[in-house]
């Protein structure tokens, strides 16, 4: 089984990324929602996902979130992408099933910044200094270690054309 883990801030592309790869025949589990499914099941009242995720790491290690992510395999996946992994623990538990290829995408903060203000996702905020905190919490789980390990690094600074045919470049030589 060919495995795929994508890593990168908030803002990045990783989202983007994932969808080429489904387009590609890859199996896409998105990390923050297997930690939901849990989350809206164990939450406590008012807790955020992300202050959910840390308690779980608190609890279960580091590589918790990973080994939900694996939980979701049907193990009929020829390929398989895993999107959001924020640390070194999670990539060690992904290497279980393999010789996984890690790739971080990157965008600089204020390109990052726009196109959060933009998606306002539920997790998303209006405003930079909140963008700033929620960068600096991703940081404190590890993420910056996981983008400097990673195999290979697709900037994503452009257009939505200049990130595709980068991610096509990087598909020809990964297969």
């Amino acid at each position: 089984m060919k495995v795929i883990l994508i890593t990168g801030m908030p803002g990045s592309g990783k989202s983007l990324l994932s969808s080429l790869l489904k387009e590609k025949g890859f199996r896409v589990i998105v990390m923050s929602d297997s930690v939901r499914k849990r989350f809206e099941r164990e939450a406590r009242h008012g807790e955020r996902l992300m202050d959910y995720a840390k308690r779980m790491r608190e609890i279960y290690g580091d590589g918790i979130v990973a080994r939900l992510s694996i939980e979701e395999l049907r193990g009929t996946e020829d390929r398989v992408a895993f999107d959001g992994v924020r640390n070194l623990a999670e990539v060690e538990e992904f290497s279980r099933l393999g010789n996984p290829i890690l790739i971080a995408v990157h965008s600089p903060p204020n390109v990052r910044y726009e196109r959060l203000m933009k998606r306002l996702r539920a997790d998303d905020s209006s405003r930079v200094e909140d963008l700033r905190r929620r960068d600096m919490e991703e940081i404190s789980l590890g993420i910056g270690g996981v983008i400097a390990m990673a195999d290979y690094v697709v900037v994503n600074d452009g257009t939505e054309e200049d990130f595709k045919r980068r991610v096509a470049e990087l598909m020809g030589k990964i297969g």
